[in-house]
């Protein structure tokens, strides 16, 4: 290989270097940017969060939690490769802005007791997210809503039932 061409390789390789470092750089000045928003937004209050969750399933990528509107039962079905899972609980809110699932998770091999809780604050229509105590604030819902938003992923209706049975 000439020297020419080997500088140019060098040259290449650092090029595309930089542009994964000035990526990962815009993506941390990004979240600092919402996670500042955030702080500044209001937390959202018990009965809104209620609303938001109630008589809804939250679809995942391996499952769904169904937030019952009735007595605010939480049930969820999980399904990871080879290994099932399903959850029964209750689901709360509070006037700071959380919302919380306390269920036991049972497998084959498995029953575990486990609360999740996530935080949201609003401003101006938009609503922040982030998994507490230490998950990384993002933008739940946009102002007015756009595609990608992870609001989108809450379907009115119980989408968990059915896995349940199997």
């Amino acid at each position: 290989m000439s020297l020419f061409r080997l500088w140019m390789l060098n040259v290449l390789i650092s090029l595309l270097l930089l542009g994964g470092t000035a990526h990962a750089a815009s993506q941390q000045h990004a979240d600092r940017m919402i996670a500042r928003q955030a702080v500044r937004a209001a937390p959202m209050s018990a009965a809104d969060l209620r609303k938001l969750y109630a008589g809804r399933s939250w679809i995942w990528k391996t499952g769904a939690g169904f937030f019952s509107a009735k007595g605010r039962h939480f049930v969820a079905w999980s399904h990871t490769g080879k290994e099932k899972s399903y959850a029964r609980g209750r689901w709360y809110t509070t006037n700071g802005g959380k919302m919380c699932m306390s269920a036991v998770w049972y497998s084959r091999k498995y029953a575990a007791r486990d609360v999740s809780c996530f935080l949201h604050r609003e401003k101006a229509g938009v609503i922040y997210q982030k998994r507490a105590p230490h998950g990384k604030w993002y933008v739940f819902r946009h102002s007015p809503t756009k595609r990608g938003d992870e609001v989108l992923k809450l379907h009115r209706g119980d989408y968990v039932k059915r896995h349940l049975r199997a």
